[in-house]
């Protein structure tokens, strides 16, 4: 008898996890608790929430250069480190990945889809770990640290 493959992930599904690449550590350790419609639905809503968050810090950013988190600056600290974390393991997720390369790259446009897939969250990885350890350098430094409202 004769198996048939799986047909794996859709492009579609890796690039939309590569452009909320800091959503998908948590969603890979949820989404087999979650049945039914309930994986979508918190995929999406998560995607809302962590999109409303990046804007709050841009705007954060933009009136007063410090990240959106907790006023209480060891609990900021604690954020800031967390978020750092997860860039840094983006980092290492990018660093393998291209160092032990899975997928068979046979045209420009397998290419194209490798660079955009891994260069997204690198890009994600170098923005988390510049932004929050200059906030987490500002707050130790700072002798009145500002505290995000």
């Amino acid at each position: 008898m004769r198996q048939m493959d799986m047909p794996g992930t859709s492009r579609a599904f890796k690039l939309l996890a590569s452009i909320n690449a800091p959503l998908a550590l948590p969603r890979a350790l949820v989404f087999r608790h979650l049945s039914g419609w309930w994986d979508p639905l918190v995929f999406v809503i998560s995607i809302a929430l962590f999109w409303y968050w990046v804007a709050m810090n841009v705007l954060s950013w933009q009136n007063q250069r410090a990240a959106y988190t907790f006023s209480w600056t060891p609990l900021r600290l604690v954020v800031n480190a967390a978020v750092i974390a997860v860039g840094v393991f983006w980092l290492i997720v990018c660093w393998h990945e291209i160092h032990h390369r899975s997928e068979l790259l046979l045209s420009w446009s397998d290419y194209a889809w490798y660079v955009a897939l891994l260069g997204l969250p690198l890009a994600w990885a170098l923005c988390l770990i510049l932004f929050f350890g200059y906030d987490s350098l500002r707050l130790l430094v700072a002798r009145n640290p500002v505290s995000s409202s």
